[in-house]
């Protein structure tokens, strides 16, 4: 009796090349870039509305330097330093050569102040660019800031020290770029107060 065997084999799975596998997630770099792109892209858009609003807070900024600039300039033709102009009994046009801060705060720190004021610019433009609270008043207060900084850096470049002349008694003299700074910086903060007293009246 002869036996004969054949050797079975498993039939393959057949494979269709056009069965569909399913989505595939974009590596993770592709989906960073696709995130930087949509992110400029709304910056782009977003920027492309409001040329007149950087028109005005750049024409803000500027007017502020010039007329700081103008002022420190017929002061320091019209005065010697040291000298003083007496208005009122409270008042008077002094000239002070400052290389400190404002108000004459931290003395002889001319080129570390001169440093600090370009960051504080840069932190500005950030700022504008990415408000966190975009309101009219609020940027007409960064402009003054800005208008300030800017001034006070000019006089730190070209003369190694600020030109202070606005003295009343018993207060540190200061320059128009010093009014500027505290006159932007009240007006962010009369915003954010009214904006978190609003917020909170909305939540009650």
């Amino acid at each position: 009796m002869t036996t004969h065997s054949q050797a079975s084999s498993l039939p393959e799975p057949s494979q269709d090349p056009s069965a569909d596998p399913g989505p595939i997630a974009p590596p993770a770099d592709a989906q960073t870039a696709d995130a930087q792109t949509g992110f400029w892209q709304r910056f782009q858009q977003q920027r492309a509305h409001r040329g007149r609003q950087d028109a005005i807070f750049l024409s803000v900024a500027g007017a502020w330097v010039a007329f700081d600039q103008l002022t420190k300039v017929i002061l320091r033709d019209s005065l010697a330093e040291g000298q003083h102009d007496r208005l009122t009994s409270f008042f008077r046009f002094s000239h002070f050569e400052n290389n400190g801060a404002a108000f004459g705060l931290f003395g002889d720190a001319n080129a570390i102040l001169a440093v600090s004021a370009i960051v504080a610019i840069v932190v500005l433009g950030a700022y504008y660019l990415f408000p966190v609270v975009d309101h009219w008043a609020a940027r007409l207060g960064l402009a003054l800031i800005l208008g300030g900084a800017v001034g006070n850096l000019l006089d730190r470049i070209y003369q190694g020290s600020v030109t202070d002349f606005i003295n009343f008694n018993e207060f540190p003299a200061f320059n128009v770029a010093d009014a500027g700074i505290n006159i932007g910086v009240f007006l962010i903060l009369i915003v954010l107060v009214v904006r978190d007293a609003t917020r909170s009246a909305s939540h009650r």
